[in-house]
């Protein structure tokens, strides 16, 4: 996978930050960092108001709280200045399950967040094609998802090839963003790590969607730093029934 001086200095501002707030914690970032190349960062807890009036705060065990950083999402289109897809992202776990998603574009400085049973400050959006859905897809495999998808729903079916998850997340969304395409249903059916998706599982499932592996499980956010199970990601639709209709997909979600 490339590697960018944006990566690391992006990884570096973020995991200094969280280890300055919470010593201790369980990070687990696309990028290694030494303590030593940490740098001096300082948050003074201050929350802005607009999230304090949506969230309720709550303790949870500090050894059950296991954070995943992607600090810069897209790398191969942010070096071919394709920023439109790029975006950074952080995911608060606990036990495993996916509580808070922060995706950020930092070259729009558009943000979205959500926390589960908590609050958001985005939303889907009104209407979702279940019968001919827009299926948004890797740039890098989008002729095998193409052949099952037209098999499954017929020709009609749109294919969106695009870079980075947090991006295919967003595009399931109601995003105020000109250059974010719109999708239905958010299909990978390869291996992917999960400091790509955390963040995009804890949004939807704030939003009471779902991102699950292409057999309907639940991915948990512990252990390996990997999801062999490939992903169907929908909101307010039939995941189930969306899931039953790809059973070809099963087969090709691992590395």
């Amino acid at each position: 996978e490339k590697l960018t001086s944006g990566d690391l200095l992006s990884n570096r501002r973020m995991v200094s930050l969280l280890r300055a707030a919470f010593p201790g914690l369980q990070i687990n970032s696309e990028e290694h960092i030494e303590t030593a190349n940490l740098e001096t960062v300082i948050w003074d807890r201050s929350i802005p108001e607009d999230i304090k009036k949506k969230i309720e705060p709550r303790e949870v065990p500090a050894e059950s709280v296991t954070v995943w950083i992607d600090p810069l999402d897209a790398t191969q289109e942010y070096t071919e200045d394709l920023r439109h897809y790029v975006t950074t992202m952080v995911c608060v776990a606990v036990n495993g399950k996916p509580v808070i998603g922060v995706i950020h574009k930092p070259f729009s400085s558009y943000t979205v967040w959500a926390m589960v049973d908590g609050g958001s400050n985005v939303k889907a959006r009104s209407s979702y094609n279940e019968r001919t859905p827009r299926i948004i897809v890797s740039r890098s495999h989008a002729g095998k998802v193409n052949q099952v998808a037209r098999q499954t729903f017929g020709n009609k079916t749109t294919i969106i090839p695009a870079g980075g998850a947090g991006y295919k997340v967003l595009a399931l969304l109601d995003v105020p963003d000109e250059k974010q395409e719109k999708a239905d249903v958010y299909i990978h059916v390869t291996y992917i790590k999960k400091w790509d998706i955390c963040a995009g599982n804890a949004v939807l499932k704030a939003l009471g969607g779902h991102m699950t592996t292409l057999s309907g499980e639940e991915i948990s956010y512990t252990g390996s730093d990997g999801n062999e199970g490939g992903l169907i990601a929908s909101i307010n639709m039939d995941h189930k029934a969306l899931i039953e209709k790809l059973p070809d997909l099963e087969k090709t979600g691992h590395k």
